[in-house]
């Protein structure tokens, strides 16, 4: 499994930034791969839901269906998807105050399927999602302090 773990500081409480992170129907406002999310459950958010996710993954389209395994609220956010052809994703989300604003930490871990091509690839795959995970930290940023 390929892992990613990137941090950023926000200029805003942590019960805002948690609630942007699991208001599914705001994803695709900061997740820079996020194309929709569907069937999206009720808010608040709950261990054990399930939704749907269009993503855009170098350059293609790829449905995922998401579990909520983990939910400490407003502190730390989990899930699982599996996508096509055995891709598995784990994506865990923390949110700790630090002074008058928050410390954010994404940690995403994915297996993505592809034999003797993903492994050629992957390398550039790997750079590529982590940009993605900085960009998408970089947006979660801006709309939690200026909306």
């Amino acid at each position: 499994m390929t892992q990613i773990r990137k941090t950023t500081e926000v200029d805003t409480d942590q019960d805002h930034v948690f609630s942007l992170l699991t208001d599914l129907d705001r994803l695709p406002d900061w997740s820079t791969i996020t194309v929709a999310t569907h069937d999206a459950p009720s808010k608040p958010l709950h261990k054990g839901d399930t939704f749907r996710q269009s993503l855009r993954i170098v350059g293609r389209a790829v449905d995922t269906e998401w579990t909520v395994t983990e939910l400490d609220r407003p502190r730390h956010v989990a899930y699982e998807a599996t996508g096509p052809a055995g891709a598995r994703l784990r994506m865990a989300q923390t949110v700790e105050p630090a002074g008058t604003g928050s410390t954010v930490s994404f940690d995403v871990d994915y297996e993505l399927p592809g034999g003797v091509a993903g492994d050629l690839a992957s390398s550039l795959i790997e750079r590529r999602n982590e940009r993605e995970v900085e960009h998408s930290l970089d947006n979660l940023k801006e709309l939690a302090e200026h909306g």
